[in-house]
């Protein structure tokens, strides 16, 4: 668990090995509500009803913006997220990683994220996702865009798990096959060298219920440019 989490923190979501780096004391509820909307989100892409359910859904959802909009100001994200990579403690094999709670794609606690379980994985990083309804192009299959998204937030968090700060310079996605929605697929990230400031990068896209040996999704290559200590500080 990174410095700086609570142990409340983690446990009230219910999750011991969680490595978040920063803590949000309201983790469990935004999480589950964030969650009733991701479902809501899905069920009305995937489902039709009537015009006065419509209605009703709107006026909620425009009365329940105005009230979180009125309630507090926008919460900026802290200036410190780069630098913390080279003091914060790196996390633990097997841990799940998080950075914001509402980091965009794969925040639990972020609506219009997909369902991601991101954990490192040795010297890489595992992420378990499933997209749902809303992100269906082809049919049975997400949207390119949508998985490129994922490719590129996991890779971020193996800089995370390397314990350096990076930014993505470049990154090529070789679509092999379809990636199914409504059932969970498994993007495994690696480092596979550094050059001074480069981080090349490799991950692959595969069905959780692959068998053995079968071919990737997905195979993707990155380069990440690291922005080092000294150049923070």
């Amino acid at each position: 668990m990174a410095s700086g989490t609570s142990e409340g923190d983690a446990t009230a979501a219910g999750c011991d090995d969680l490595h978040l780096i920063y803590p949000d004391p309201q983790l469990a509820p935004r999480s589950a509500a964030a969650g009733a909307l991701r479902r809501l989100a899905h069920a009305f892409v995937r489902h039709r009803t009537d015009p006065e359910t419509l209605a009703e859904i709107a006026a909620w959802a425009d009365a329940t913006a105005q009230q979180l909009e009125a309630g507090s100001p926008p919460v900026p994200r802290p200036q410190d997220y780069f630098a913390r990579r080279y003091v914060d403690p790196q996390p633990p094999d097997g841990a799940e990683v998080m950075a914001f709670s509402d980091r965009a794609f794969s925040g639990p606690a972020n609506p219009t994220a997909m369902e991601v379980d991101m954990r490192r994985h040795g010297d890489g990083v595992r992420a378990t996702a499933t997209f749902g309804a809303a992100f269906e192009s082809a049919p049975g299959r997400a949207h390119g865009g949508a998985v490129c998204a994922v490719v590129d937030d996991v890779l971020g968090y193996l800089m995370v798990c390397l314990g350096i700060a990076a930014y993505t310079a470049r990154l090529e996605i070789d679509y092999r096959g379809g990636v199914p929605i409504d059932e969970p697929v498994i993007f495994d990230g690696r480092e596979t060298r550094r050059e001074g400031r480069k981080s090349h990068v490799s991950l692959t896209v595969q069905a959780a219920g692959a068998p053995a040996g079968a071919p990737p999704l997905i195979e993707a290559a990155g380069l990440f440019v690291i922005v080092t200590a000294d150049q923070l500080a």
